[in-house]
């Protein structure tokens, strides 16, 4: 079962996102391991300060400068992880360039999102890449 770890700036403030991603972390909970941590929006130089105790050579910050992946890609990227990996994403004024410089870095889309709709859109993400790699079908519901 992968291990993921989930470190985000900011709360979900808008209640209809809220629901959707705690739907998502329902579903994924029986197909991988997911741990979700926000931090507090305090400024990107603090949260700068903050993140730095999760960067490891298993971190990955989103970044529309980042790598893209495919969905199916995404699935391989997270089944070939022997070891827990720690995906972070930023807060309103993003991350600081200290942190993304000892990270790796991937991409949602060349757009930017909200830091709000990017949490919505890597945890269905992520729950898309566990059922390629269970084998079963994902059907948008």
């Amino acid at each position: 079962m992968a291990k993921i770890n989930l470190i985000a700036v900011g709360r979900i403030k808008q209640p209809s996102l809220a629901s959707l991603i705690s739907e998502f972390q329902k579903r994924i909970k029986p197909l991988a391991d997911l741990t979700l941590t926000e931090l507090k929006d305090e400024g990107i130089s603090k949260e700068a300060d903050k993140l730095e105790k999760y960067l490891g050579p298993d971190t990955y910050v989103l970044d529309e400068t980042g790598k893209m992946l495919s969905s199916t890609e995404f699935a391989d990227f997270l089944k070939k992880r022997d070891r827990p990996i720690t995906l972070v994403i930023g807060g309103p004024e993003g991350v600081a360039e200290s942190v993304k410089k000892k990270s790796n870095l991937i991409s949602l889309s060349k757009m930017t999102f909200t830091h709000e709709m990017a949490r919505l859109f890597l945890v269905e993400q992520i729950y898309r890449a566990c059922m390629i790699n269970s084998g079963r079908s994902y059907y948008h519901k």
